[in-house]
């Protein structure tokens, strides 16, 4: 990425954090690259030009609707831009890395819960300062080498910022919980010029989207029984290493049967 340098490293629940610095080879001005505080970590801007601060237990519809339409725009390009990655990959190398593209909007209800897990106001203003997951896509590829290959390429859009990374491949969580994590910055123009809004951006192989689909349905209410945990723990061991096995195997059918890239 070109906009930024890294790097603040830090860790959060045993997965590597990378936090953008402040050193911008455009200078663009808009909401984050402005709230780029001293210690170069994204402070989101202070106001809304459609909603005052107030003490409410929710977010009006109307607000609701004026907040999440700028994050829908992104989310958009984002997904359209994954499609169009893919696409190239698949026509330069007679492959793709990409199986499927899953893309939401944090809904309304879901905003106002988790701003009071935060203990924060519940207002359409405190959503865009505090949360950056209102928009989010997820990646879902074949095999760990196909999301490397794909973040590569992400890395290398220079109209992108990048401004948090989270390993939880290399550094799963306790549970066994494997992904990889960015939020990007993703330019959206309006009448009054451009700004960048973050999109939270998940990648994970089919074998971590089973994991992690079959984990949130088995143990998302209510307290976990060790033994359920336990054993969710070593699933995922199992799982990463059936996905190892079948990459073995394509990668010997590929040696047996090579085809040449396209030009």
């Amino acid at each position: 990425m070109s906009y930024i340098e890294y790097i603040e490293e830090t860790h959060v629940g045993g997965a590597e954090i990378l936090i953008a610095k402040k050193d911008f080879k455009n200078d663009y001005k808009n909401d984050i690259l402005k709230e780029m505080n001293s210690e170069g970590i994204y402070e989101p801007p202070k106001t809304l030009s459609f909603v005052s601060p107030s003490k409410i237990n929710h977010i009006p519809q109307e607000e609701y609707d004026q907040l999440v339409e700028p994050y829908r725009e992104a989310m958009t390009r984002l997904e359209v831009r994954m499609n169009g990655l893919n696409e190239d990959y698949r026509k330069k190398y007679r492959d793709y890395p990409i199986h499927n593209i899953q893309a939401r909007i944090k809904s309304r209800k879901s905003i106002e819960k988790k701003l009071d897990s935060k203990s924060l106001p519940i207002t359409a203003y405190t959503a865009k300062d505090n949360l950056t997951d209102i928009a989010g896509i997820r990646v879902i590829c074949y095999f760990v080498e196909d999301i490397f290959s794909i973040l590569s390429l992400v890395k290398a859009q220079t109209d992108l910022l990048i401004l948090k990374e989270s390993d939880y491949i290399h550094y799963p969580k306790e549970s066994g919980y494997k992904s990889y994590h960015m939020v990007l910055g993703i330019p959206v123009y309006r009448i009054e010029g451009m700004q960048y809004y973050p999109v939270e951006i998940q990648f994970r192989t089919l074998a971590m989207d089973l994991w992690a689909s079959m984990e949130h349905r088995i143990c998302y209410k209510g307290e976990t029984p060790d033994e359920t945990t336990d054993a969710f723990r070593l699933y995922s061991g199992e799982l990463s290493e059936m996905e190892r096995r079948m990459k073995h195997l394509l990668d010997e059918i590929r040696r047996d049967n090579p085809q040449e890239p396209m030009q």
